[in-house]
């Protein structure tokens, strides 16, 4: 539709409109007031329909850098679909551009559509083959589509071209903690954290891979520095816990038990890990104080103190 058309319809839209509203109209000559309010509204509507117009006719001249700046700012406002379509527009205008390339796989990653990010990512290597985030976004596309080993080749390709992409070194580091590679893991994250200090996810990643690798007394010092750069991390919280209740430093787990959770949670969880422990007595103390503390979580508290309970007559009659 041509805006000569669209503002014949607009027009025609606007004149039933001002018959409508000026048909109650209370003036010495109702028809003369309607006119002239009619003629109004349709030199500001033409006004309108004209910049609009302009508008498009100049967005039609725009060049890649002034699309891709456009995209810029609806992704800064959140909008990736917006931010796409001026993306591709600058693609179309200059396919050079591999940097707006970059941004399109980018926002594919974010869609969770790993296969199309991939192929923007392969488009980039065969214009630059040293361009290290392409690696890198390939090797994000392949750790989401659950190709591990061809997710770390691309990664560890990335790391080559920039060793400061400390993206890549946290996958990397989740990539072997799936492979219970601790060692390798740690020092991945590691190296992310020199790069990336204040990052609290790092810090709880170094301090699942240092609890996992045995090392309780490195875990509690990473994940107190997780906590202090997220205070209010629940995660965080009972990650802390449980590497202090393997120093035995029960007290003090217990606070971050609660700190994660409740009370009532926190006895139970604390029950739990002294069931593990054999630590039956205290099992059954812990389950007590989680159903004193919350009635509602009678089910599973309940079910624990049972079990404890077993256990310690169990244990009792070994001994005989």
């Amino acid at each position: 539709m041509t805006f000569r058309v669209l503002i014949t319809i607009v027009l025609v839209c606007l004149w039933m409109a001002g018959v409508t509203i000026g048909g109650c109209s209370l003036g010495k000559n109702p028809q003369q007031d309607l006119f002239k309010e009619y003629r109004k509204k349709m030199e500001m509507q033409k006004t309108a329909l004209a910049q609009e117009e302009e508008k498009h006719r100049k967005a039609s001249d725009l060049g890649a850098e002034e699309y891709e700046r456009i995209g810029d700012q609806y992704l800064k406002q959140g909008n990736m679909d917006l931010a796409f379509i001026q993306y591709e527009k600058a693609l179309r205008t200059d396919p050079a551009r591999i940097h707006i390339r970059y941004k399109l796989g980018r926002l594919f990653l974010e869609k969770g559509i790993s296969e199309d990010a991939e192929k923007e990512f392969q488009e980039i290597l065969k214009v630059n083959p040293n361009f290290a985030l392409a690696y890198e976004g390939i090797g994000r596309a392949s750790f989401k589509a659950g190709d591990f080993s061809e997710a770390e080749r691309n990664f560890q390709q990335s790391l080559k071209l920039k060793p400061g992409l400390w993206q890549a070194h946290h996958f990397l580091g989740v990539i072997y903690d799936r492979r219970k590679e601790f060692e390798r893991a740690v020092h991945e994250y590691r190296a992310a954290l020199s790069i990336k200090p204040d990052d609290s996810m790092l810090f709880n990643n170094l301090g699942m891979s240092l609890f996992l690798k045995g090392d309780y007394e490195e875990a509690v010092d990473a994940f107190i520095v997780a906590l202090k750069l997220e205070p209010s991390s629940r995660k965080i919280h009972n990650n802390l816990a449980l590497a202090l209740c393997q120093l035995g430093r029960y007290e003090e787990a217990l606070d971050a038990f609660k700190r994660g959770g409740d009370e009532a949670s926190a006895h139970y969880n604390l029950g739990r890990i002294y069931m593990t422990e054999r630590k039956y007595e205290e099992a059954m103390k812990a389950f007590e104080k989680a159903l004193e503390a919350r009635s509602t979580f009678y089910f599973a508290a309940q079910k624990g103190l049972k079990s404890a309970r077993a256990a310690a007559a169990s244990a009792s009659l070994e001994l005989w």
